[in-house]
C-alpha cells in the first residue's frame, strides 16, 4: 500500500521571509516592553526607564504593524507570534526579572538584535520602499539601544531622574555621554535569519 505522494510546500518569497521574521521580532519586543511596565520597580521606581519603556513599547507596535501592512501588500500571512527562536528565553528571564539594572540590559539586548536584524534585511529586501522601511526602522531600534545604555550607566552611578539636584547633575558619570554609541558602524552578525519566524 503506497500513500499520496507528500510535497514540499513552496518556500515564501524572501521579502515576504524577512518581513514576517522582523514582525515576529517587534512582536516579541512589545510583548516584553508590556510586561516590563507592570513590574513594580518600574512602575514605582525611576521614572526615566519608565517613559522610556512606554514609549519605546509604542514604537515596536507601529513597527509590527508597517512590517503586517508591508506584508499584507505582498499577498502573504500576517505575523502576529513572537518570534520563535528567542520568544521562549525572553519570557522566562522576564518571569524572574528583580533589578531595573537587568531590565535595562535585557531590553537593550533585544533592540541590538531588532536593528542588526533590520539593518541586514535591508540589504536583502527588493525595492527602494522596503529597503527604506528597513533602514527607518533600524535607526529608531538602534537609538532605543543607545538610550538604554546610558539609562543603565545612570541607574549604576544612583541617578535615576528623582529628586535631581545640581549637585547631583554635577555628578554624573563622564561615561553616560559616550556609552550610548558603543560602534561606528552597526554590526549584522547577531541578525536573525531570514526565514526565522515566517509563517508556515
Amino acid at each position: 500500500m503506497t500513500g499520496s505522494p507528500t510535497t514540499t510546500p513552496p518556500e515564501a518569497p524572501l521579502d515576504v521571509q524577512v518581513l514576517q521574521t522582523a514582525a515576529a521580532l517587534e512582536n516579541l519586543a512589545v510583548v516584553t516592553y508590556t510586561s516590563a511596565a507592570e513590574l513594580p520597580f518600574v512602575a514605582k521606581g525611576s521614572p526615566r526607564l519608565s517613559a522610556l519603556i512606554t514609549r519605546n513599547r509604542a514604537h515596536h507596535l507601529a513597527h509590527a504593524q508597517a512590517f503586517n501592512q508591508a506584508v499584507a501588500k505582498a499577498g502573504a500571512a500576517q505575523q502576529h507570534a513572537v518570534d520563535t527562536r528567542y520568544g521562549a528565553t525572553v519570557g522566562r528571564m522576564m518571569a524572574r526579572m528583580t533589578d531595573p539594572a537587568s531590565l535595562a540590559d535585557l531590553l537593550n539586548e533585544l533592540e541590538d538584535i531588532n536593528a542588526q536584524t533590520c539593518t541586514r534585511f535591508a540589504a536583502l529586501a527588493a525595492g527602494g520602499s522596503l529597503r527604506a522601511l528597513f533602514v527607518n526602522i533600524a535607526s529608531v531600534e538602534a537609538q532605543h539601544g543607545s538610550e538604554l545604555l546610558i539609562v543603565r550607566t545612570l541607574l549604576d552611578s544612583g541617578h535615576d531622574g528623582q529628586n535631581v539636584t545640581r549637585a547631583a547633575a554635577r555628578a554624573i558619570p563622564a561615561a553616560a555621554g559616550t556609552v550610548g554609541i558603543p560602534q561606528a558602524a552597526y554590526p549584522t552578525a547577531d541578525a536573525s535569519a531570514i526565514d526565522e519566524s515566517t509563517v508556515r
